[in-house]
């Protein structure tokens, strides 16, 4: 075979190849340990193993280290008769721990998402994620973020607490071809799983109506969201399509500061105990002055100028209020101190996506303990919905920026990766890579992503 030949084979077998899937399957640990997520017949990944029935579909973790040999570990809680698949890898640093996800058939018309991490040597007990039980999930995908926030401790002094969020993708069908983005945020605090994680559907943020495009998403595409971290250690960034109305859409989704949390519910607490002990609603202003002394007081982790300001926001709110339930009032207040966050958050700018379907999302601890949080709080936010473009129909595609306000969608035609990027008002004509010995499938999709960012 001549050396173009080959070349041509080559660019021929990497277009063959979901690069999505390649980086969903595979990770690069802090110690420079390779793993990789394998599914296969229990026969085909361990041929002298006896742990379970040879035919059983099952998932193992090959586990390449710079220094010794591949070793290859079964995923002990898919022995069963189950079918497993769509495996889905993540490593976290601060931990050393590798997180799993993947796809289980728990009977015939019931799927499950399940969750687990590995340090190497122990697995720990999985976590099960439902949706909607009847319908398959495809394409998990994984991405962390972390903080850590102070609280009381035991000896009266402050310790920080860890929190890491792992946030979690995927797609469910809903009709034939019809493909719906599910989110769920899996909290750990200093380790220890919260105990609960509520599932979003993603698609209530794309906006309302038909887009009047001419375009239907690919399947390829609906099946294909992109999940990555944003701006900072707090946020990241979802894009996928829609298509019942045939949108493009990125979410920017906020792990909103604990210090906010614990601040508001501090102040709406002071409220009612400073409320009750005066006569409300005549000591009114008494009451607002009260609010704004403590909450002034409190909000020691916030710049002197922001929490004065919203000291100030909460005053003028008390005054201005006419009710007459004390209760009600400290939740307004509680509420437009979160609010005040929400918009310090985005670094004081205004919103150039849409703000009419933002959420704020409060996830409670069901046991808490004396220094629990009192709320996690997550920001939802739409950045950017654009009419389909006309696209092809292989090796689909979509690139987000990391403020969510950018997308670029490619595919593949013989020796190219075509592509078209946004615009405030739509899509840039089709612009296309010739592939090359120099520019490989890899190379184009790198020289992509950085060009979305960059933009």
């Amino acid at each position: 075979m001549s050396k173009k030949a080959l070349f041509y084979f080559a660019v021929a077998s990497l277009l063959a190849t979901s690069a999505s899937a390649l980086e969903r399957t595979a990770v690069l640990g802090s110690r420079g340990e390779i793993y990789i997520a394998k599914a296969g017949t229990y026969r085909s990944l361990f041929p002298t193993g006896n742990e379970t029935d040879a035919g059983n579909q099952v998932l193992a973790i090959e586990v390449t280290k710079a220094s010794s040999s591949t070793q290859r570990f079964l995923v002990p809680f898919t022995k069963g008769s189950e079918p497993e698949s769509s495996p889905a890898l993540i490593y976290e640093d601060d931990s050393d721990t590798l997180f799993l996800v993947w796809e289980s058939r728990v009977a015939p018309l019931n799927s499950v998402l399940m969750l687990a991490s590995f340090d190497g040597t122990h697995w720990s007990s999985p976590i099960q994620i439902t949706g909607n039980p009847f319908s398959s999930k495809t394409s998990p995908q994984l991405a962390i973020t972390r903080d850590s926030f102070p609280v009381p401790a035991e000896d009266g002094a402050t310790a920080l607490r860890r929190r890491t969020i792992l946030h979690l993708i995927w797609e469910e069908e809903v009709a034939a071809g019809i493909y719906e983005t599910l989110y769920t945020p899996v909290i750990l605090e200093e380790g220890s799983y919260l105990g609960w994680n509520p599932v979003y559907r993603l698609n209530d943020f794309v906006a309302d109506g038909a887009s009047g495009s001419s375009f239907a998403p690919p399947v390829g595409l609906s099946q294909s969201p992109v999940l990555q971290n944003g701006r900072d250690a707090r946020t990241i960034v979802v894009a996928f399509a829609s298509s019942p109305g045939r949108w493009l859409t990125s979410l920017v989704i906020d792990v909103l500061p604990e210090e906010l949390s614990q601040l508001s519910a501090g102040v709406r607490s002071s409220i009612i105990e400073i409320g009750r002990q005066g006569s409300f609603p005549s000591n009114r202003p008494t009451l607002a002055e009260k609010a704004r002394t403590d909450l002034i007081a409190r909000g020691t982790a916030f710049h002197t100028d922001v929490v004065r300001y919203m000291g100030d926001q909460v005053y003028g709110q008390i005054l201005a209020d006419r009710g007459t339930d004390l209760v009600a009032l400290s939740e307004k207040v509680r509420s437009s101190i979160i609010e005040i966050g929400v918009r310090l958050s985005g670094r004081g700018l205004r919103d150039r996506g849409d703000t009419t379907k933002a959420r704020i999302a409060e996830i409670e601890d069901p046991q808490p303990s004396p220094n629990a949080s009192p709320a996690h709080l997550i920001h939802f936010r739409a950045a950017s919905s654009l009419p389909t473009p006309q696209i092809g129909g292989s090796n689909l595609r979509l690139f987000v920026s990391d403020g969510g306000e950018d997308m670029l969608v490619s595919w593949t035609e013989k020796d190219r990766v075509l592509y078209r990027m946004s615009t405030d008002d739509g899509w840039t004509d089709q612009r296309e890579i010739k592939l090359s010995e120099s520019v490989n499938l890899e190379r184009a999709y790198e020289i992509l992503a950085q060009r979305v960012r960059s933009h």
